[in-house]
């Protein structure tokens, strides 16, 4: 995971790898959907979360979500257990299935509400929230727009 200041993939073909938070494996085993550099202190990381959830909010309006969410392999990569080919135990397994069952059903609840209920998201400036999940990272380089 690289300590560059985090920028849109606006290049990438899915709409959902284009988010600041996407990003490819190190191995090029495909995408990791938590590729946020662990840096800056716990209240400029919660900024920074804070930001790239408005983000995430933003691309829902937009685009909506899969038929089977995203937001799981969000958590799933948080949590370490970003790739489900790795070898889990029973105890993990079991946790997987349980955060892919939750915010699999909580992201078609957040889609449906952000298209809906969402128009102040509209207005929100997504190199601005770059910008702001950049400086709660710790990460001082100006945030970059296309890649």
């Amino acid at each position: 995971m690289s300590n560059k200041p985090l920028k849109y993939h606006n290049r990438r073909e899915r709409p959902l790898h284009r988010l600041p938070f996407i990003g490819l494996r190190s191995d090029k085993s495909g995408a990791s959907f938590w590729a946020v550099p662990r840096t800056g202190d716990y209240q400029g990381s919660v900024e920074a979360g804070e930001a790239l959830a408005c983000i995430y909010l933003k691309h829902l309006r937009e685009h909506g979500t899969s038929p089977a969410g995203n937001l799981q392999f969000v958590v799933l990569e948080m949590c370490g257990m970003g790739s489900l080919g790795v070898h889990l135990s029973q105890e993990q397994n079991s946790l997987a299935g349980q955060i892919v069952g939750f915010f699999s059903t909580l992201d078609g609840w957040l889609a449906a509400s952000a298209k809906g209920f969402g128009r102040n998201l509209d207005h929100a400036d997504p190199l601005e929230l770059l910008a702001k999940a950049n400086t709660g990272l710790d990460l001082r380089k100006p945030a970059m727009g296309a890649k």
